[in-house]
């Protein structure tokens, strides 16, 4: 046994050099290849796809309809800055009214960008920017009926969101809180609804 135990120990170092002499074929052509070419034959994991995006198909009827129907007047929107595009956004622009702004707050801001805009109202509790776009995200299942009922409320770091969708545009409201130290939100859920039944169509085409 001893005999044998030795022939190992000599035959394992001189299996060894061979090896690093005369390297397998795969290895040998790999050290010739160029980064680009290792590139094209490692085998690396084909990247996942998102889900797809797609361009809402936006009811300005509706939306047109709402606005000659509505009955709010709110002297916010008549002082409102707009910044962006000159042409009216891409999708109806939903703005709160009767919003209590916090003292020495600037008039709200809206900003109009390629797919829609945002808006900015500061409150005496938190910040409300109420976006709205054209774009959506779609992963294959049946998109939710476009109703006022549809709304999904989360809580995020420093305030929370709630979305929805109306006449096929879909819209994010955020809220940061102006304090962030206190052990609950700055708003709650029924708060953040009551914000999103103010919404009126303050902008069509």
């Amino acid at each position: 046994m001893r005999a044998v135990s030795i022939l190992l120990a000599l035959a394992i170092p001189a299996a060894l050099a061979a090896c690093e002499e005369n390297p397998p074929a795969d290895a040998a052509d790999m050290a010739q290849q160029t980064p680009a070419e290792l590139a094209q034959t490692t085998d690396a994991p084909a990247p996942v796809p998102g889900p797809a995006q797609v361009q809402s198909t936006i009811d300005w009827d509706a939306a047109r309809n709402a606005r000659a129907s509505s009955d709010v007047t709110d002297a916010a929107v008549r002082t409102m800055s707009v910044t962006g595009q000159q042409e009216a956004p891409e999708v109806p622009v939903l703005l709160p009214s009767g919003v209590v702004r916090a003292q020495n707050a600037a008039p709200p801001a809206l900003v109009t960008t390629e797919d829609g805009y945002f808006a900015t109202y500061k409150t005496p509790k938190f910040d409300a920017i109420v976006n709205g776009t054209k774009n959506a995200f779609t992963t294959g299942a049946e998109a939710a009926p476009d109703a006022k009922s549809q709304m999904y409320f989360s809580l995020t770091d420093g305030g929370a969101q709630i979305s929805f969708s109306r006449f096929g545009a879909d819209y994010l409201v955020e809220f940061e809180c102006r304090q962030i130290d206190g052990d609950e939100s700055c708003i709650t859920e029924d708060e953040a609804k009551q914000f999103v039944d103010s919404l009126f169509v303050a902008q069509t085409r």
